[in-house]
């Protein structure tokens, strides 16, 4: 039992530095530079252990930019529950630019100069969902209203995001302050569910 434990510790270790490898790349190369090989040297093993792990490139690709990704401003975090409607979208704002300062090669990867199209798209469309899921459950505009409005507030955090990348002295704090005094006036605008009603 033990032996499997640390069997099963020792791929996830090599797993995560595989992805970790391919972030670096990613981040210096853009999608297109990357390679089985370049991955491979630089996480410091053989090429055919590298299919040990992923059958193919884009798998690792799946797994090196969406794996954490996924987590990006998740609106089922048990740590907003309870908050109220103001503080919850501070919070979750707040999440996010941490959340870029921490994984900034990954986040190169997708929204830095070398990133794909493809993957910055994706990663726009999922800004959008969030964006849209946290309107819907903080407030009661139409259905309608928020397919317009999620659009336009994710790109302003996706430009958010990209100036944080290109300007690493600014804090992930100071940009959600930044971002918050620009969605202060739309957030003004629209009408507030009461945090005790809010179905969760």
């Amino acid at each position: 039992m033990t032996t499997t434990t640390r069997s099963e510790r020792r791929r996830s270790r090599r797993r995560r530095k595989i992805i970790n490898a391919a972030r670096r790349i990613i981040a210096e190369k853009g999608l297109a530079g990357l390679t089985v090989q370049d991955v491979t040297e630089t996480a410091d093993m053989a090429v055919g252990s590298f299919y040990t792990y992923f059958p193919s490139k884009e798998a690792l690709i799946e797994a090196a930019v969406w794996e954490d990704l996924q987590r990006l401003g998740a609106p089922d975090n048990p740590l907003v529950q309870g908050m109220a409607v103001n503080q919850r979208r501070q919070f979750q704002l707040l999440q996010v630019y941490q959340f870029v300062e921490n994984q900034r090669e990954l986040m190169q990867a997708v929204f830095g100069p070398n990133g794909s199209p493809k993957q910055f798209e994706r990663a726009l469309k999922l800004i959008e969902n969030r964006t849209a899921e946290g309107v819907r459950r903080t407030t009661p505009l139409p259905e309608e209203a928020i397919q317009w409005i999620a659009p336009l507030l994710g790109g302003l955090i996706a430009g958010g995001i990209r100036y944080l990348l290109a300007h690493p002295d600014v804090s992930a704090e100071e940009m959600a302050m930044r971002t918050i005094s620009l969605l202060r006036p739309i957030a003004e605008q629209m009408p507030v569910v009461d945090a005790g009603t809010e179905e969760e």
